[in-house]
């Protein structure tokens, strides 16, 4: 069974989130690597690097993944903004490598109005291979699928296969698959049909051993609305039939290696909880249809 993990603050060192990945029931978790409204970054505190790598080696937890922060957008035509985005994104990736992270996921971002599609998926591939050829280190690099919405990229599982070719480092990059973003986008994942074509023509176009990290968010919007608003496991559009579809696909749910991170709304520890009681739910239950 896959690895199922959430979002966790690193408000209180990196060693305060593994603490609290452990006491929240994660198998796997997720961080940003500094503020992730901000550009600017301070250095890890002394010494709290050498304490997460102890407590992370305690706690069983893996695989750990990091995510860039919401700002840096590598698709966009404006050079100011591409050069300000690569530049953090390198940082944020070097931070990761730092501390042993395993996977590095990165949202496409948005062209520009008169911008070509082609373009903006160049413009992104540049900014993957740039940061590769600065930065060596083991953290696989993962680009997000995304809502779709205007002028956003990697809607479509195509664009992203796209983008790895033109970036080349094959053996460094993959793909993260969002749940939200996918339904949001237009793959309906209510019917087993539905999460077999999407997971179908994942495999088709990059090959399933590309995709390396799950986000499973629920989702407000309709399948197709192009709205990226996450929710709760199986109280959104998406719901429990929808989840367990995917993580019963033999495809998935013979990956122990896969982690599944969630991002949904937490007001408290509790809430994150039950998303992944949730999710273990749908993935060993028995289907009884």
């Amino acid at each position: 069974m896959m690895r199922f993990g959430a979002h966790v603050s690193i408000g209180k060192g990196l060693a305060g989130a593994v603490a609290f990945a452990k006491e929240t029931g994660c198998d796997a978790f997720q961080v940003f690597a500094g503020n992730p409204r901000g550009w600017a970054r301070k250095p890890f505190a002394p010494g709290d690097v050498e304490k997460y790598y102890k407590d992370l080696a305690a706690s069983g937890l893996g695989p750990v993944v990091v995510h860039l922060s919401y700002l840096p957008n590598p698709a966009a035509p404006d050079p100011e903004l591409y050069e300000k985005s690569v530049l953090a994104m390198a940082e944020d990736y070097r931070r990761a490598v730092e501390i042993g992270a395993d996977y590095f996921v990165v949202h496409p971002g948005k062209g520009g109005s008169e911008q070509s599609r082609e373009d903006a998926l160049c413009r992104v591939a540049a900014a993957v291979k740039t940061v590769l050829e600065q930065i060596p280190g083991k953290t696989i690099f993962l680009l997000e699928n995304q809502a779709g919405a205007g002028s956003e990229v990697a809607g479509r599982f195509e664009e992203l296969a796209r983008i790895l070719e033109l970036a080349g480092e094959e053996e460094r990059t993959g793909i993260c698959l969002d749940t939200c973003h996918a339904f949001a986008a237009g793959y309906d994942l209510r019917s087993r049909e539905g999460a077999d074509k999407l997971l179908t023509e994942i495999d088709r176009v990059l090959g399933l051993s590309r995709l390396y990290v799950l986000h499973l968010n629920d989702a407000i919007g309709e399948c197709g609305s192009h709205l990226d608003r996450h929710y709760h496991i199986g109280q959104g559009k998406i719901g429990r039939e929808g989840f367990r579809n995917l993580l019963t696909d033999p495809r998935l749910a013979t990956r122990e290696d896969l982690p599944g991170i969630i991002e949904t709304p937490a007001d408290s520890a509790d809430d994150d909880r039950q998303n992944l009681a949730m999710l273990r739910e749908l993935a060993g239950e028995e289907d009884g249809r």
